[in-house]
């Protein structure tokens, strides 16, 4: 499940702040953690996960800081 959940992260985040696409998972899987998302698991018919409106942008900003290339 964990493995999951941080491919759906990846996929989104990583256009968003063009990342490297490169990136190992456990590069990415320490940015998570540090960020902390809240995540929902919703079923309405399909199982769907999704992350918390107010994780959103602390994610952002945190995915930003520890995974673009440092000048």
């Amino acid at each position: 499940m964990k493995g999951l959940i941080l491919q759906l992260i990846r996929d989104e985040y990583q256009p968003l702040l063009q990342l490297p696409v490169n990136l190992c998972e456990e590069v990415w899987a320490r940015a998570v953690t540090k960020a902390d998302p809240v995540l929902f698991y919703l079923n309405d018919g399909a199982p769907l996960i999704q992350i918390g409106e107010a994780s959103r942008l602390s994610l952002l900003k945190c995915l930003k800081q520890q995974l673009s290339p440092q000048q």
